[in-house]
């Protein structure tokens, strides 16, 4: 089955810019949600806000290789247009670990100091625009400095609003409830009214995302209100700038990604030969790494050079730069253009720029906007191409947007249709599979808990070293409702320390309660096997397990595990399905803990054994307010203070 999406423009004013990247630059609302399809040139717009205005603008992205290629590809234009190479690397800074790593090799030891220096000014006395490319991590490191060094105290919230002429989340979509404090943080205080002002400091703050989640109600729910925020979304005309051309949308029922591989194998080495690029995006990470044996073995029989094929996924990319086993290169730092061949996971669907990669087999992705990201990433720049997808029976019955985009491309055999149509029915089986109201043409929701989340944030906040005096009244003044809320459920809960026996406990239970605040993402353990050529893959510790028989074959010592040959020579017959991450628990009343399954149903396991463990060391009837404090702060935020297994706890509770 088939049918074509047709090419498809933006409108382009004199100074090269569309209608949407002009607004993202002069709509005067501080708060401004952008939706535009791949490919449309959000964050291009502010690379013209430093090089024409010469603006300064934080740009926060969720990995690491987008930071990566989002700065380097930055200097690039500049150079491009006219700047020399010592003038554009001094206009623009990486801030993650990569980056952290690069400063000590260079025998830079103070390194927050020196990204605090950097909020105000990259290069002092210049009038060039600035830009700061960052993973929110490493941000929020720094608004909660553990140790606050001299001369830096003044530095926070306040400094970045009033330091950059706009403050930037890329890929918004990837926000998770648990992180969505630090973007809370910028947008209440941006709006808020205080003397003379409408909002703190002078930046504005844009959420880009190609598909883009309902934010309004959230936003709302933390003291921003609809009529503070701008929702911009480009405009699509005939004529203009092209974002892609005519794409022919094939739906197949192959066996493997594999299989399908081999079927268009001679369309793979004519796109290849024609000097254009092909891309392959595989669901599950274990059938690609089991794979690649077997296409390094099919691919010269093909004409295929296995040197110019990069593997992109997140173990592989655990590494700077190397070659796989198979000859084919790997590493977060290998620049996918020089490339002719990408084989990727979902880590693809962001931070890698590809070369005319008009052909592309993909599987469907879990969420109708994984596919809309993946499908965005072809025939970009008005090419003509072709997106293969696989879809599997097994998938299709299981998963109910998958039925509904099948039955339609099913009753549009043939056809050509717009982008939009496309877009509309993805974002409509985004809509129909949520349990809550969401806003026509966005792809998902942020849930409850997230807002509670961003009150956990403030009073972290409120209570660091960094926010006194009349910071920390600003603060006070406009904490959201969530905040007052977990700051009473709080003192309810250290009631309990009114017996001397308990104290200990409460204020441990607490103090790892707010630690979770400082964990804006939930990422597993990672654990690091060494082969036998001494290559070292950071895997995930379950998926490891899962998959592997590694763990039962070598030791692990200290989160590293060294093998004899390499982990393909221990993949299970079948996954165990036993396999599962762990939480140690804590209470506010014991010292004892237990371990639960880390999933969704934690909460709810989390909120009965309270009750059950150690039950003789608190009479919770005479305490039954404290007790229904903590199971609401739990429930709340979604957060259950406790770690992983092999990390000890005074490694999370030093951290406040």
């Amino acid at each position: 089955m088939e049918l074509t999406i047709a090419k498809h423009c933006v409108a382009k004013g004199d100074d090269g810019l569309s209608p949407l990247q002009r607004a993202l630059l002069d709509n005067a609302q501080r708060i401004r949600i952008a939706e535009a399809p791949t490919g449309a040139g959000k964050s291009y717009a502010f690379q013209r806000a430093l090089h024409d205005r010469g603006e300064r603008v934080l740009f926060i992205v969720p990995t690491r290789r987008l930071a990566q290629n989002l700065a380097s590809g930055l200097v690039q234009d500049l150079i491009a247009s006219g700047w020399s190479e010592e003038r554009a690397r001094s206009v623009v800074a990486l801030w993650s670990s990569d980056q952290t790593a690069d400063l000590k090799a260079q025998g830079i030891v103070h390194i927050n100091g020196l990204r605090l220096r950097q909020m105000q000014a990259l290069k002092l006395g210049s009038h060039d625009g600035e830009m700061i490319v960052a993973v929110p991590e490493v941000v929020s490191a720094l608004l909660v400095l553990r140790r606050i060094e001299s001369g830096q105290a003044g530095d926070g919230v306040f400094d970045l609003l009033a330091d950059f002429d706009h403050i930037v989340f890329d890929e918004f979509h990837t926000i998770e409830a648990r992180g969505f404090g630090l973007a809370a943080l910028f947008a209440r205080l941006a709006t808020a009214g205080h003397e003379s002002s409408s909002g703190y400091g002078r930046a504005k703050l844009s959420f880009l995302s190609a598909t883009p989640l309902d934010l309004l109600s959230t936003l709302e729910r933390v003291g921003v209100t609809p009529d503070q925020v701008a929702v911009l979304r480009e405009e699509l005309v005939d004529d203009g700038r092209p974002l892609h051309g005519d794409v022919v949308l094939s739906v197949r029922d192959a066996l493997s990604l594999r299989d399908l591989i081999q079927e268009h194998i001679e369309d793979i080495r004519a796109e290849i030969n024609a000097n254009r690029q092909v891309v392959v995006i595989y669901d599950s990470l274990a059938a690609l790494e089991k794979d690649l044996p077997f296409l390094a073995r099919s691919f010269p029989a093909s004409g295929i050079n296995p040197t110019r094929v990069l593997v992109v996924n997140s173990v592989r990319d655990s590494i700077a730069q190397g070659l796989h086993d198979a000859g084919f290169a790997i590493g977060r730092k290998c620049d996918p253009l020089a490339y002719d061949l990408i084989l990727a996971t979902a880590s693809v669907e962001m931070g890698v720029t590809f070369r005319k990669a008009n052909l592309m087999l993909m599987e469907p992705g879990f969420e109708p906007m994984n596919f809309l990201q993946r499908y965005g990433r072809a025939a970009r720049r008005g090419d003509d191409g072709r997106v293969i997808v696989r879809l599997e029976a097994a998938r299709i019955d299981r998963d109910p947007w998958l039925r509904t985009l099948r039955d339609w491309v099913q009753a549009h055999i043939g056809q050509q249709l717009s982008i939009k149509d496309l877009t509309d029915v993805l974002s409509q089986a985004a809509v129909a599979s949520n349990p809550r109201a969401m806003a026509a043409g966005t792809f998902g929701q942020l849930s409850g808990q997230a807002a509670w989340c961003a009150g956990l944030y403030w009073n972290l906040l409120m209570d660091h070293a960094s926010n006194r005096g009349h910071r920390s009244e600003h603060l006070f003044q406009h904490r959201p409702a969530t905040a007052k809320g977990l700051y009473r459920l709080e003192q309810a809960v250290k009631r309990l320390a009114d017996d001397p026996h308990l104290e200990p406990y409460v204020a441990q239970w607490l103090r790892l309660f707010r630690a979770q605040a400082l964990d804006l993402r939930t990422i597993e353990r990672k654990i690091r096997v060494v082969n036998e050529r001494g290559e070292g893959f950071d895997y995930p510790e379950v998926w490891l397990k899962r998959e592997t028989t590694v763990y039962e074959r070598f030791p692990l010592i200290e989160d590293e595990i060294r093998i004899q040959g390499s982990v393909d020579d221990y993949w299970r017959d079948e996954p165990d399905r036993n396999a599962k991450r762990r939480w140690i628990c804590h209470f506010p009343h014991t010292s004892e803990t237990c371990t639960l399954p880390y999933d969704s149903r934690l909460v709810d396991a989390w909120c009965r054994e309270i009750e059950n463990v150690d039950h003789y060391a608190v009479d919770w009837e005479e305490q039954s307010e404290a007790l229904e404090a903590a199971k609401k702060l739990v429930r709340l935020t979604g957060l259950v203070p406790g770690h992983d297994p092999n990390i000890p706890v005074d490694a999370v509770s030093v951290i406040l």
